[in-house]
């Protein structure tokens, strides 16, 4: 008998399963598995119908068999009721997403989770850290095109990161896109118009989907039998959270208005980590927040780089001196995803929230 192996797909919305409506403008349509059942390259409906079709497994479907595993992977789509584009994501979004995959965590082998793109460089930072140990392959994708259009690049990453979540025991959350799955804390969207929209600047791809499914050993955080098979969830994330971009018109002003009643702020600063230092003003504007416990990280504007705990230059020095925790080679989407995170950990002191931070 042909082993199968299950997996759950939660559609929320995005461009994935958008078609254009009466005002010639995209928005997420329901009922996204009628369309993929009459998908051959996604649903095997022969098979289905001579084994799946009168059982208790009617309502999964079937991915064709092919050169990637002598498995027969079904997979299961719970869609959402409130279908969203992805701009309109917030943390109580992510939150159910994450305590759905707890929920259903011991009746799949793995998960996707259909998201839109604008926002999954969060959405899979926040689920990375929420997921505090997770021991099945947990995979965000997504479309550029929609699936109705027949340039739709979805068809392929949907069907690559369903196998993926099926075969490949990565015990983490990540993203599938284009051809490559990504780290999920090191993933940034990189373009609106290409159908590589993703790249992870500080970090290799952990596999790439070429004539095979590839993965690269040396990428993974866990070797195979290292995680036990649980999923521990921490539920909860502050919304006291926000980015900071420095710009040369940035007024001590603006600084103190983004500060107000936050507990932690991404400061996105120039090159190693730098800012207007002469406008002594702004610098003690963040020296006052931080004498006030607001944690706040210092994370590069640049795609690829770092700031280290070791500044190279005068300015970045003050900002280590009077407090500010340096993120190393963290996404600014990582950073914020980990602060919204670690500050909902009410056991931890200041102290100890920066000293995790890092």
């Amino acid at each position: 008998m042909v082993q199968t192996k299950r997996v759950l797909a939660i559609y929320t919305g995005g461009t994935f399963g958008m078609l254009k409506n009466e005002k010639g403008v995209l928005v997420p349509q329901k009922d996204i598995e009628k369309v993929i059942r009459r998908l051959p390259q996604l649903h095997d409906n022969e098979y289905w119908t001579q084994s799946l079709s009168k059982s208790d497994k009617k309502e999964y479907l079937a991915i064709p068999d092919g050169k990637d595993t002598d498995l027969k992977v079904l997979y299961k789509i719970y869609e959402y009721e409130e279908l969203k584009d992805s701009s309109d994501f917030t943390t109580d979004d992510w939150l159910r997403m994450a305590r759905d995959i707890k929920k259903f965590y011991h009746d799949y082998d793995g998960f996707v989770v259909l998201h839109g793109t604008d926002t999954t460089a969060y959405g899979a930072s926040v689920l990375s850290f929420m997921l505090e140990s997770v021991g099945k392959t947990v995979v965000l994708t997504g479309a550029q095109v929609p699936i109705f259009q027949p340039r739709s690049d979805g068809l392929n990453n949907f069907l690559c990161s369903i196998l993926i979540a099926a075969t490949q025991h990565i015990p983490e959350v990540t993203v599938f896109f284009g051809c490559k799955l990504f780290r999920g804390t090191r993933v940034k969207k990189v373009s609106n118009t290409r159908i590589y929209a993703f790249d992870s600047p500080n970090y290799p791809p952990l596999l790439e989907a070429k004539v095979s499914l590839e993965v690269d050993p040396k990428m993974l955080i866990h070797p195979p039998g290292s995680v036990p098979d649980e999923c521990r969830l921490h539920d909860k994330l502050s919304t006291k959270v926000y980015v900071l971009k420095v710009a040369p018109t940035i007024t001590p002003e603006l600084i103190r208005a983004v500060l107000k009643g936050m507990d932690g702020v991404v400061l996105e600063t120039y090159g190693n980590g730098n800012i207007p230092i002469k406008r002594k003003e702004i610098y003690k504007e963040i020296e006052r927040a931080v004498k006030n416990n607001v944690l706040v990280v210092n994370v590069t504007q640049c795609i690829n780089g770092t700031v280290l705990g070791k500044p190279f230059y005068e300015t970045g020095l003050l900002l280590l001196e009077c407090g500010v925790v340096p993120a190393f080679d963290m996404t600014a989407e990582a950073a914020l995803a980990k602060l919204s995170y670690v500050l909902t950990k009410t056991e931890l002191s200041y102290a100890q929230k920066v000293e995790v931070q890092t």
